[in-house]
């Protein structure tokens, strides 16, 4: 086949071209500067073009003076006219094997190399890179209430599927390695409970004196019992003094440890994060989900052990939550950054936003207090890993980020400190997925089928 190179000028578009190609005429420009001129227009004795109208257009916006041309003298008109139909529909027929592409475009990444030139949109990369969100067999948001007792016990260790959950303590290194394995974490998705201060409203709650804060000086001096403001509730409101003599509420029990002081606070922050940075890849990303109250402790305790606080990233809840203070809240901080020692990985757009706005759970259908939509967790995920690599939550609650990662075709790995809430995950995957579980309780292997939370509740499950 001879190529030459002739004046740009001295090749002309066909004017009955059909193929609408404008769209498309930057991605080849950034193709044309990134990777040369390597395939020819095709023009006919006339030099007009049979083949390659969008790399003419591309070289004019580039400012080429000449372009590599083949001149086809060996076609018949009609065989012209074919040919400028079958080049573009032959093309158009070819389709994509989506398990090798994402494989292939996680490669060029790991080389550093700019997506933005392979012609895809934003969108479509993010996609590509982070895999559809599967549904299950429920709501995603669908949280089961906790059973009356427990089957779970402290140290046992869920199988679920490809994940893991583990009923222990998040600021035990030996916990933390007992429910990894040995698996390298490629993302942090997190929210600790720890001095939330959220305070139980129910009737109930109130009669039975539950409260996650301590006694205040304040009021005893004021002869109210050393109670917190649930003993003026009482006192106005002499009703709330009886029980209705319903099955109080998960959201109405005091979370395990809110209240602590501010010396084992500090301590408890510092074994966290330094278990995070033990087991987080370099480069790999972590979402802290706190109050702001919290921007003044977070951010120092993450920089003395390697994880690189970026920025805050905006939950806006879409629905003012009742408050204490003068302004209702609306949002919550996420901490976001990586842990240091090498460039960090990225795969949401170039254009995602800081502020999220995502839809909270209904207050009348949360089962644990500080419960989170799963939006929120798919979208940190598919921003900051890849399907088949592993997430991290310390604080499991309601397993939120564990059914982001079933849906995303990543490997979670939960720690959970209250049995209760282990039996509330296990029982949502369950339910989810229609597969059943599997409780390892030291060297005893136990099959859900024996006593999963599931069954505790009355819900079948799948073979």
């Amino acid at each position: 086949m001879n190529i030459e190179l002739r004046d740009i000028d001295q090749v002309r578009p066909y004017p009955g071209n059909p193929r609408q190609n404008d769209e498309a005429v930057d991605a080849v420009a950034a193709s044309l500067r990134e990777f040369g001129f390597r395939q020819p227009i095709v023009v006919d004795g006339e030099g007009v073009i049979i083949v390659g109208h969008t790399r003419w257009k591309a070289a004019k916006k580039l400012g080429l003076a000449k372009v590599p041309v083949h001149v086809a003298t060996d076609l018949s008109e009609s065989q012209v006219k074919a040919y400028r139909i079958a080049d573009n529909q032959t093309a158009a027929i070819a389709e994509w094997d989506y398990e090798l592409l994402p494989i292939e475009l996680s490669s060029l990444q790991e080389m550093d190399f700019d997506l933005n030139l392979l012609g895809f949109d934003q969108e479509e990369l993010a996609r590509l890179m982070s895999g559809d969100v599967q549904q299950g067999l429920t709501d995603p948001d669908d949280v089961p209430a906790p059973p009356d007792a427990a089957t779970t016990q402290p140290g046992d260790l869920w199988i679920l599927g490809n994940h893991r959950l583990l009923c222990g303590d998040s600021s035990k290194a030996e916990d933390v390695n007992r429910l990894l394995e040995g698996a390298t974490i490629h993302l942090c998705n997190t929210d600790p409970p720890y001095n939330v201060r959220v305070e139980p409203r129910s009737n109930n709650a109130i009669a039975a004196g539950l409260s996650s804060f301590p006694a205040s000086n304040a009021i005893e001096a004021a002869d109210a019992r050393g109670m917190h403001h649930q003993g003026f509730d009482l006192a106005r409101h002499k009703s709330k003094a009886h029980a209705t003599h319903k099955k109080l509420r998960a959201k109405d029990r005091p979370l395990v440890n809110d209240f602590v002081s501010d010396e084992e606070f500090d301590r408890l922050l510092e074994a966290w994060f330094s278990n995070i940075a033990l087991v987080l890849a370099p480069g790999r990303s972590f979402y802290i989900w706190g109050g702001y109250a919290n921007c003044a402790n977070y951010p120092p305790a993450l920089k003395r052990h390697g994880l690189y606080f970026s920025q805050a990233v905006i939950w806006v809840k879409e629905h003012p939550v009742l408050t204490r203070k003068d302004f209702m809240g609306n949002h919550e901080w996420c901490f976001y950054g990586w842990r240091e020692g090498a460039a960090h990985k990225f795969y949401g757009p170039s254009n995602v936003s800081d502020v999220w706005s995502v839809k909270k759970v209904n207050p009348q259908s949360m089962v644990h207090l500080t419960e989170k939509p799963v939006e929120l967790a798919v979208r940190a995920i598919q921003y900051s890993s890849l399907a088949g690599e592993n997430v991290l939550d310390l604080f499991g609650g309601s397993g939120s980020t564990l059914i982001a990662a079933e849906q995303t075709g990543r490997n979670a790995y939960l720690m959970e400190l209250d049995p209760l809430y282990c039996d509330v995950i296990v029982q949502r995957w369950e339910k989810f997925t229609g597969k059943k579980a599997r409780r390892i309780s030291g060297a005893e292997v136990t099959d859900s089928t024996e006593k999963t939370p599931a069954m505790m509740a009355g819900v079948d499950e799948a073979e």
